[in-house]
């Protein structure tokens, strides 16, 4: 798992640099971690380095971390990005370029390990599990870990990305045989990806890109519960 470091403040680099190392030898997942001190500086290395995941912060000197993920996302839909700050109030922007996750500062093995196993379980979803959709006469692998919701009426389901959708020829209860268990019935119209859920109510659900879905009353216990176990960990 290729990740990057964009952070100024050379301790708080260090720190990160440091539970990363620590979080992979527990849970055995190799990485490769570059380190850079601003954002020019990551910009000189990539797209040429490709990473799987970002931590970026966001006040840097020239160009800021809100910036920077902007830049990325021009070129690299895929790219799990996750916001170091310490102020509360950039958490909004984040939906722009949909981002993972914030982490406030001072980080924490405590705040960061959950977000690197949310990280680490999204990554192997796209390593190893794709589903076939069409694509003009033909088909195209989908990863599952690009599907942000799938919205189903009669016997054709429209599944959703962050950049198109596709219609296939399925029912819910072929699908929800099919998808892993990050994959939730939340409606009797939709299936959504707990990866790229940012809020669950009672009601509702918020997606990462912003898109609000409803939740039925008799989906929401599992749903919630679901959403709450892999908040806390995997």
């Amino acid at each position: 798992m290729q990740i990057a470091i964009c952070e100024d403040e050379i301790n708080m680099q260090k720190r990160i640099y440091e539970f990363i190392e620590d979080w992979s030898k527990t849970r055995k997942v190799n990485v490769d971690i570059c380190c850079y001190e601003s954002a020019e500086a990551f910009l000189m290395a990539w797209p040429e380095l490709q990473f799987d995941l970002a931590f970026l912060d966001i006040q840097m000197k020239a160009m800021s971390g809100i910036e920077l993920a902007n830049c990325i996302r021009k070129d690299d839909a895929n790219i799990q990005i996750v916001f170091v700050t310490s102020f509360k109030q950039y958490v909004l922007k984040g939906y722009d370029v949909n981002a993972l996750h914030y982490l406030i500062k001072p980080v924490s093995p405590s705040k960061l390990m959950p977000v690197l196993d949310k990280a680490h379980v999204i990554w192997r979803a796209h390593q190893d599990s794709f589903m076939l959709v069409p694509d003009g006469e033909g088909q195209q692998k989908l990863a599952l870990g690009d599907i942000t919701h799938i919205a189903i009426s009669s016997h054709t389901a429209r599944i959703h990305t962050d950049e198109r959708a596709f219609d296939v020829r399925k029912t819910m209860s072929e699908l929800t045989a099919a998808l892993p268990s990050y994959f939730v019935r939340v409606h009797r119209s939709y299936i959504v990806n707990l990866f790229k859920v940012d809020c669950m109510y009672k009601d509702s659900l918020i997606l990462s890109s912003g898109e609000k879905l409803p939740i039925s009353r008799k989906s929401s216990k599992a749903a919630n519960d679901a959403f709450l176990h892999l908040s806390v960990g995997i």
